[in-house]
This record gives structure tokens, sequence and C-alpha cells, in this order.
């Protein structure tokens, strides 16, 4: 079957065809359909990324030949320009705050969430020690199969627009964007989260630039919220329900907050995890303004605010490793197996290795990851599992870490069920050791504490 994709790449190169995506080259993982879908979006995808990659070479002195430009995937690892495409790149942004908050956030032990709260949307994710991957989503309708971080995203942002309809308070999914943006904007936009904030004094003008209004200079319009607010106001009035003005506010912020707080219950406690159990790292332009009442509300004990929060998405991206991953389908049964598995995972291992060589990396900087995507024989849920020290095949017990994971996640286990091995995968990382550690100076003092956090729940850093 590959050699006959493979004639048929080539037929449509020679009669004019520029880009061809090759579903077994993009992600060799059982299941047709979704190969399918991903062939399309990378077909769809590449060509405009390639497209922007060459305008970008293009500002550069020779067209940055012989220069090593590494981009972010959307697994969380970097890779050459040259072989970024569009199947790999699709959350490739929220990936660098995964990365951001994993490498700086002091959790001493305890298990990490993400809460990264933009404009538009707010993301979460989870870390505890290892980055966790999904290998099937869907975006649009479409279903991707291709490595991802495992972000959840929910339309709740500084930008979400606040409404009053049929007696409910309504946040989002709509946004006001950046242009025209929220009313204290001053460019006639919508009443907004960051609105709220603003009347409830969570934010104060006096530390923003002043770059708002037609003109770009003028500071965030504290009455222009304030006004809109009480026009809400009339309407809740009239509705038969008299609130002040701070109340509504309050109001907005805390159906904000319950829908920024479901996507953290869904990759903790949907998943057998405690969610009071995580230290919450909170970063984004608008995560301080929300990051108390989430804690809160979630029964997390300690905050972690970065020094760079507000940027730490093009900060991971810096502290990124280099990753190339080699994968192959398998369909065979896990514990019938066991010789053609550690044959196969060392074949993989060894084209990791190459591709990091080539790229610059010693033996001394390469970590190799194995893993097998595994399922019970009848089922269609399979789990990507690294093994557990132990017994099986030389490169560890994967049963046990399947069968606990599993158990986990559904709260069962299928008894005389056997496990089929669906794919085999390498993660091969090329370390680029780089120290974050912040030498603190002579000259450093403790910081001008102005306000405290009234569930003294936040720690800077």
């Amino acid at each position: 079957m590959t050699t006959m994709r493979k004639k048929i790449a080539a037929v449509a190169r020679e009669i004019g065809f520029t880009h061809v995506s090759m579903s077994s080259e993009i992600m060799p993982m059982v299941r047709i359909v979704p190969r399918g879908d991903t062939a399309s979006a990378d077909a769809y995808l590449t060509p405009a990324i390639s497209s922007y990659l060459r305008g970008f070479s293009r500002g550069f002195k020779d067209n940055l030949q012989g220069i090593q430009v590494m981009f972010m995937q959307s697994d969380g690892g970097l890779t050459p320009m040259d072989t970024f495409t569009g199947s790999r790149a699709i959350v490739s942004g929220p990936a660098g705050g995964v990365v951001g908050y994993a490498k700086t956030t002091q959790s001493e032990g305890q298990p990490v969430i993400g809460f990264d709260m933009g404009g538009t949307s707010t993301d979460v994710s989870r870390y505890a020690g290892s980055f966790e991957h999904v290998f099937e989503s869907t975006i649009s309708g479409l279903s991707i199969q291709a490595p991802q971080l495992d972000i959840n995203t929910v339309a709740a942002g500084g930008g979400s627009v606040l409404q009053f309809r049929a007696g409910l308070f309504v946040v989002g999914p709509e946004s006001a964007g950046a242009h025209p943006g929220p009313v204290c904007y001053r460019k006639g936009g919508y009443l907004a989260v960051t609105d709220a904030n603003l009347a409830l004094g969570r934010i104060l003008p006096e530390y923003f630039p002043k770059i708002f209004g037609e003109s770009e200079d003028q500071p965030l319009d504290l009455e222009a919220s304030r006004l809109k607010f009480k026009e809400v106001q009339n309407q809740v009035k009239e509705s038969g329900k008299i609130m002040s003005l701070e109340e509504l506010a309050m109001g907005f912020l805390e159906v904000a907050n319950e829908a920024m707080c479901r996507p953290i219950r869904e990759i903790t406690q949907a998943k057998g995890y405690d969610t009071s159990k995580h230290v919450l790292a909170c970063f984004g332009g608008a995560g301080g303004q929300h990051a108390c009442a989430i804690a809160k509300t979630l029964g997390m004990k300690n905050i972690f605010i970065h020094r760079y929060a507000g940027i730490l998405s093009a900060y991971g991206m810096a502290l990124a490793d280099v990753v190339h991953e080699e994968q192959e389908p398998c369909s065979k049964p896990y514990e019938d197996s066991f010789d053609h598995i550690d044959q196969r995972l060392e074949t993989l291992k060894k084209k990791c290795r190459q591709v990091l060589q080539n790229q610059g990396f010693s033996p001394k900087q390469m970590t190799m990851e194995v893993y097998l995507n595994l399922r019970y024989e009848g089922t269609d849920c399979a789990l990507m599992c690294e093994p557990y020290p132990g017994s099986g095949t030389r490169h560890g017990d994967f049963y046990r870490s399947f069968v606990e994971r599993y158990q986990r996640e559904f709260g069962f286990t299928l008894k005389n069920r056997a496990i089929i091995v669906d794919d085999i995968r390498v993660r091969g990382i090329g370390g680029l050791g780089l120290d974050i550690k912040r030498k603190q100076s002579k000259e450093d003092s403790p910081p001008n504490v102005e306000c405290v956090c009234p569930y003294n729940l936040m720690t800077f850093r």
C-alpha cells in the first residue's frame, strides 16, 4: 500500500503539483479515516506555511542559508524550518506556553496546571514531570491525527463579550477582539471581561501605557466602562432584580471563571486526578486578574506567576528542546510480540539518533523516550503508554502502565482480554541544556507590595 502511495505521489509531482501530502509519511498510525483527514489538513496548511517561511527567509541575509532556524511544533518540541509542516503546527503557539511553565514553575514535586488566559480564549493544560500528549483531536469538525500537547481551550478571555440575555449573564463566545476591543479601549467597542476587571479596580489605568483611542494616545476609559455597565444594570432592573454596578461586574466574572474552571476539571478530575493537589501556573495577559478566584473554586492552595508571565509562550519557545519522532503501525498482541517490539523500538531509536546527530547533537545531549499505543482487543480506545520498570520487553513493562492508566481514566479494566499494540513510537529529544536559574545580585531587594491577594494564595517569582 505504501509503495502504491509513493507511485501516486510521484505521478502527482510529475504533472505539476508542488506539494503532495502522504498520510503514511505525515502520521503512520492505525486508523485510515483520521489519517486521511490529517493528510487533507496538511495539504491545505503546509503550502501556506511554506510560503510564509520563504517570505520570512527573504528578510535576512542570504535567505538564512547556513543558519539553523527552529520552529515550535504542537507537541512542544522544536524542529528545523525545512521540516515544519501544517499538521504539526496547529497549536504550536499555546505549546510554547506549556513548555514555559513546565520549565519555570517551582512546584516542589506537585503536578502543575497551566492557566493561559489571553484576549479571546483561555488554554489549560497539565504537567506532572512529563508532557501529556494526545494523538487525535477534532478541530473545526476535522479529525487531526498528530501528536499535540493536551491543551483544552475555552472561549473566555479578556475580550469576551458580556451580555444580559434571557435573564442570564452570558460571557462569550463572541470576542471584542483587539479592534474595536472592549469599551475601555475608546474605539466604540463592546462590553467585555476587561471592562468588568477595570470597573472593579483590578486593572489600574495609571499602570497602562496611553495607547488607546483613535489617536492611540489616551489612557483606558474607566468612565466609559461604568456607563456601559449602567445600561446593562437597567436591563437587569427591568427583569425585576436590582444589582449594584459592582455586583453586576462580579456576576459576569463569576460566569467567566466557572467557564474557565470546566476545562481544568476535564484534564484533572475526568482523568482521575485530584485538582486540589496541583499548583496553578498562571500566565497570559489576563491570567493574573482571575488566578485567585480560579484557585479558590478548585480548592488549589498555591499559585505561581512567573516574572515573564505576559510573554511566557514566547519564553517557552526559547527554552524548548529539539524533538524528532519516529512511529510505525504494529497491530500485534502485546504478550506475544516482545522480540518484535524491542527490535522495532531499537530501529526507530537509531533513526532518531541519526536525525539529531545531523543537527549537531552529541549522544550525551540525546534522550530517547519509547511508547506503545495500546488498547484492549475489541475496543476502539487506545492509550499511548510509556513503560514502567519491570519485566516484559527489554524497554520495560508496558502492560502495567496501560492497565493502571486505563483504571484511572475509565474506572475499570477488562480482565482476561488481550492487549493489542496499535503503534510503536520513539520520541528523540535533543537537549539544549539552557540554564534558566536567575542569579540574585546584591542589588536585588524584596518587591514593593501594593496590594495583597484576598485569598493569600499567590506566590510571585
